[in-house]
């Protein structure tokens, strides 16, 4: 079925801080000309247990409750590289963090409001000698399923009903059968996300070539949404995109983002929302690297396909 609109997403402010505030976001909503529908923001289980205050900010960033939607990214790590060890599916399917998840869960459960949570998110990594993995629950199908539904089976148990699970491997690799073997199941999943990133023309090892949009997310969408026999017919989200800067006149930039709109509303009509990471990290990727790329921002959203959160008041 055909999406009747996409969400409008984001993750703003600064990648080391966690999550957002008010003026972040709201600096952001003017920048771009609308109200963002659901925000990213990323939460290690280092991080300790559920933000609620700082969350109530994002929520009543213009002065009321605006009932915008948070997008959980929920990390089991320390934030120290692929070999951190601190909270592994190991430990996780064996029940040594029980507790704090049943708090997370209860906690997400007093929020009301829905949460998209993305658990251990990018979990496929593929021992590809040119990318080094970069998380630590990467490439153990055996133990992610596991531990995902364990996970799930305390929210269910906590009546945490508003939380939605977000399941989002990286574009590449697109294989079905890898693709297969990490999914938790139709039942413990309510969203199927994509993240997808053009690292431009002088790439990344592992990542060399640019690519357009068609090239980031054509072979996994299809993998989704031609197999519903195994993923259902789920949501679906870019759970990340952006493409950098590419020249001090952002001329391949501008049309990189006027082609993505055009093809969330024409091809990928099952793509529900997408999330635009809108920071300056590994290379810049906010929509305003140049006054030509946010142009073409503004005018994609101008398109009333896109939507933002309706305003509660």
């Amino acid at each position: 079925m055909k999406a009747s609109r996409c969400e409008i997403g984001a993750f703003v402010g600064n990648p080391n801080s966690r999550p957002p505030n008010a003026q972040e976001i709201r600096e952001f909503e003017q920048l771009i000309g609308r109200h963002l529908s659901s925000v990213l923001f990323f939460w290690a289980w280092g991080d300790g247990d559920f933000p609620a205050p700082a969350l109530k900010d994002v929520r009543d960033h213009d002065g009321y409750d605006t009932g915008i939607k948070l997008q959980i990214t929920w990390e089991p790590w320390q934030r120290a590289g692929a070999n951190d060890n601190s909270y592994t599916l190991r430990s996780i399917i064996h029940g040594q963090h029980d507790a704090y998840i049943s708090r997370f869960a209860r906690d997400c459960r007093d929020w009301k409001d829905i949460i998209r949570l993305r658990f251990a998110h990018e979990m496929i990594h593929y021992n590809n000698p040119e990318v080094l993995g970069w998380f630590p629950w990467q490439d153990k199908p055996d133990e992610y399923v596991p531990a995902w539904n364990h996970i799930h089976n305390i929210f269910k148990n906590e009546h945490a009903d508003n939380v939605e699970f977000v399941w989002a491997p990286q574009n590449y690799p697109p294989w079905f059968d890898a693709l297969e073997r990490y999914y938790p199941g139709q039942d413990k999943v309510d969203w199927l996300g994509i993240d997808g990133y053009n690292w431009g023309e002088d790439g990344l090892p592992g990542w060399p070539y640019d690519q357009n949009f068609t090239d980031l997310f054509y072979p996994l969408y299809h993998a989704f949404v031609d197999h519903p026999e195994v993923f259902g017919d789920k949501k679906i989200m870019l759970s990340e995109i952006a493409t950098p800067k590419d020249n001090q006149f952002g001329g391949h930039k501008s049309a990189w983002i006027l082609d993505m709109f055009e093809r969330l509303k024409n091809e990928y009509t099952k793509v529900e929302a997408f999330y635009w990471f809108n920071a300056e990290k590994e290379k810049d990727w906010r929509v305003n690297s140049s006054a030509q790329s946010l142009d073409a921002f503004k005018n994609g959203l101008r398109d009333p396909y896109f939507t933002s959160h309706a305003v509660r008041g």
